[in-house]
């Protein structure tokens, strides 16, 4: 039988600057405890997919107010983990990082 866990992102497949394109809360399902933050970037290799990257905070960096006001926010995590995720039948990607930055406009 097939785990998510199974399957790796390949790196290569990964940028070192992620797009920011949304912030929503992290919850645990079991104990309804607030976790962090979701991170949800662009993966311009990987035809602008999204992906998802938890972080364990208090706070967001940004607000999605303030991300909607900027309209670009790029971003880098630290320690990005991927891995697969079955769910209904369809593979998708879950990350969790240990922190995120804003990388200043170049």
């Amino acid at each position: 039988m097939l785990n998510g866990k199974d399957f790796i992102l390949n790196p290569n497949k990964l940028e070192k600057e992620f797009q920011l394109v949304e912030i929503s809360p992290w919850t645990d399902y079991t104990t309804k405890a607030k976790v962090g933050f979701y991170y949800t970037v662009l993966l311009p290799k990987l035809k602008f997919e999204k992906m998802k990257v938890g972080i364990k905070s208090k706070r967001p960096i940004i607000s999605n107010q303030e991300l909607e006001d900027k309209g670009q926010v790029s971003v880098v995590f630290d320690n990005l983990e991927t891995r697969g995720s079955l769910y209904n039948g369809h593979l998708s990607v879950k990350a969790e990082a240990l922190d995120i930055r804003i990388i200043d406009a170049k």
